[in-house]
């Protein structure tokens, strides 16, 4: 197996969940984990402990925060998205994460346009696993990324405590593989995106 990991793969895992306990955040440290056992950099944030302020496409260019983020973007050739589900939906502040990242005021690409993407989401309850749909599509219409079809979805019956049962631990480290391979597979492609129709 170890063949087929390119060692020089960076990904950057980002936990959207600002509860002092939060299960979205720990899912993003097992996936981190999970990249490190298999060689791989990894960078994480946490936005919990670095909160964004509104985006206002204007003054935002400005701050710290956007230089930050864009440059951790685009160090990375993919990103771990982890949330809470809320309304069957990924966060308001992982949205504000991708319209930082997502955004320039002065040029046709931005650090997000072709990452390879995984998706992370702990639920309450087990019916909420569509919420993945919107916030895939908008990335891969908008930012051309290829989304890791191995998503992660965890609800409150997947955790015996802290520790999330076999079944749930077996599909981060399914998840996480994949991420590996199609990273590495898309670093020899041919193309680079910008934005258009």
């Amino acid at each position: 197996m170890s063949k087929a990991l390119d060692r020089r793969v960076r990904i950057l895992c980002v936990s959207s969940g600002l509860a002092p306990n939060s299960r979205s955040e720990r899912l993003a440290k097992l996936c981190e984990g999970s990249l490190a056992t298999k060689g791989i950099i990894t960078d994480f944030i946490s936005l919990k402990e670095r909160r964004l302020d509104a985006f206002d496409a204007h003054s935002v260019y400005d701050s710290k925060n956007y230089r930050e983020l864009t440059d951790l973007v685009a160090a990375a050739q993919g990103l771990v998205l982890a949330s809470p589900i809320y309304n069957w939906g990924f966060s308001s502040e992982l949205k504000k994460f991708i319209e930082y990242v997502g955004s320039t005021d002065d040029a046709r690409t931005t650090p997000l346009f072709d990452k390879t993407i995984s998706l992370v989401g702990a639920a309450g309850l087990p019916h909420s696993y569509m919420a993945f749909g919107s916030l895939a599509n908008s990335l891969m219409m908008d930012f051309k990324c290829i989304i890791n079809p191995y998503m992660i979805y965890v609800h409150n019956r997947h955790w015996e405590g802290e520790i999330l049962v076999n079944e749930a631990s077996e599909r981060v480290e399914k998840a996480m593989f994949v991420m590996v391979e199609l990273t590495q597979l898309l670093q020899h492609r041919t193309y680079r995106s910008q934005w258009e129709i």
